[in-house]
């Protein structure tokens, strides 16, 4: 049985009130820890712009965005320092060069490792979330282990 999930509707935005923990400069990239519960870039309208680029732009005013990560979602984030440097990271990004690995908790106990591969597009009406979609979808493949099971939850890293 899946979970229902909150709508976007319903979601508040209450973003961390943290400093931007920036874990590595030089001349043509910054590393930073974009924290759980904030944005990656603006959304829509005045309760949306408070966002990682914009705290970090406060800082460093030439960052550029190269790529996202969910508002729920915490993790190392990139940015280019210039136009150059995200230019080259983008093409990485799109010729899917880097490698990405997520930790994440899911409820019920699973198998040892699995691999999904379905075609995934956005949920218009919810997004940012993305639905499977044979017809318009892209292609998106995702595997899984087990890293821990207990009776209400298994952890899982997801490459």
């Amino acid at each position: 049985m899946r979970p229902e999930l909150p709508s976007r509707r319903d979601f508040t935005y209450k973003p961390p009130q943290t400093d931007i923990e920036i874990l590595h400069t030089d001349e043509a990239l910054l590393f930073v820890n974009k924290p759980a519960d904030l944005l990656s870039v603006p959304g829509r309208g005045d309760t949306l712009a408070d966002c990682l680029i914009s705290r970090l732009q406060q800082i460093h005013p030439e960052a550029l965005l190269v790529h996202r990560l969910d508002v729920a979602t915490s993790g190392v984030m990139v940015f280019a320092r210039t136009p150059e440097a995200q230019r080259h990271l983008g093409l990485q990004f799109e010729k899917r060069y880097t490698q990405k690995a997520y930790t994440a908790l899911v409820a019920g106990q699973t198998q040892d490792s699995g691999h999904i591969n379905l075609p995934l597009r956005a949920d218009w009406p919810e997004r940012p979330r993305q639905m499977v979609c044979f017809e318009h979808g892209k292609t998106a493949q995702t595997d899984w282990v087990k890293m821990e099971n207990n009776k209400t939850f298994s952890r899982v890293t997801l490459h």
